[in-house]
């Protein structure tokens, strides 16, 4: 049986390859999209997914336009290769015009989604208003599996940064969560030449996720300095994909709302009273086998 799977996104270029590894693992069923605010605003998030759906041959997947905005503070812009305007001709699809949150709700609560993991690539708006709009969601939703945090930091990762009263009312919902952070993703880069070998496959979604690829290597050694790309949410397809990649911990993740510098910190419990393994809400990623992700990435484009 597929594992199905929700995309809440914020598409720049990793959600872009993110989505096709989701839409064409044979081991996969991508049910929708949910388009939101995040690397950019909703409007270039929203017109990314529905080019990247097209050019990967995944029209057939729905797509839910999400908030537009975070649940208090002010939109957070993104900057580097998540900006940019995905380069894939005119969408051919329109998105369902029922709203994502009202989706998610819906979708759940039939029971239709008891075997769906929600994922998460972006900020958590879209399911933090719908937690709040239908409390039972909690029980409905079997997983959560998200790109998001980091535990090792100093500084807030970007995705709960951008709505930390969102990751807080997801965080504390006592549904099941797997956090694929800076610490996973950030040793999971992707060379030139895997992008080339990924190129080679010839199909239209391998090319597609080359294309992308591309960019992100290329912003990243010339703007940043360093060998390779990083491809953040595609880490957590994998993580899906095949469990084991990546491997995990049990801590008690926090979400701080305050602090100059700290809003939007996903704060380990046990790093401080070691207390987190007993109290664990979260399924915490510490590393990955880098190989091995590559490797699926190579099975899902073919």
């Amino acid at each position: 049986m597929k594992q199905k799977v929700i995309m809440d996104v914020d598409t720049g270029c990793d959600d872009a390859v993110a989505m096709l590894l989701a839409g064409h693992h044979p081991n996969m069923e991508l049910v929708a999209v949910l388009p939101v605010h995040g690397n950019a605003p909703l409007t270039q998030t929203l017109d990314n997914s529905l080019r990247l759906l097209c050019a990967g041959k995944l029209e057939h997947v729905p797509v839910y336009t999400g908030a537009s905005h975070p649940l208090i503070g002010p939109i957070l812009a993104g900057d580097g290769d998540q900006v940019i305007k995905l380069p894939f001709p005119e969408p051919t699809i329109e998105p369902q015009p029922k709203h994502a949150v009202n989706f998610l709700i819906d979708y759940y609560m039939s029971g239709e989604g008891k075997d769906t993991i929600y994922m998460p690539i972006g900020p958590l708006t879209n399911l933090g208003l719908a937690l709040r709009i239908e409390p039972r969601l909690k029980e409905k939703i079997p997983q959560i599996v998200t790109m998001g945090g980091a535990y090792a930091t100093s500084f807030a990762e970007f995705n709960i940064k951008a709505d930390p009263e969102a990751a807080f009312i997801v965080y504390s919902a006592g549904i099941p969560i797997k956090m694929i952070g800076l610490e996973v993703t950030d040793v999971a880069k992707v060379m030139q030449k895997d992008v080339d070998s990924i190129r080679k496959i010839q199909t239209p979604w391998a090319i597609a996720a080359a294309d992308v690829m591309d960019i992100v290597v290329d912003i990243h050694t010339k703007h940043f300095g360093h060998e390779g790309g990083i491809i953040f949410d595609a880490c957590a397809v994998a993580a899906v994909i095949e469990p084991s990649v990546v491997k995990t911990a049990p801590m008690h993740i926090d979400i701080e709302l305050t602090g100059t510098n700290t809003r939007g910190c996903t704060a380990v419990a046990s790093r401080f009273h070691g207390s987190g393994e007993k109290n664990a809400n979260v399924d915490v990623g510490i590393s990955i086998d880098r190989e091995r992700f590559i490797e699926i990435m190579h099975e899902s484009l073919r």
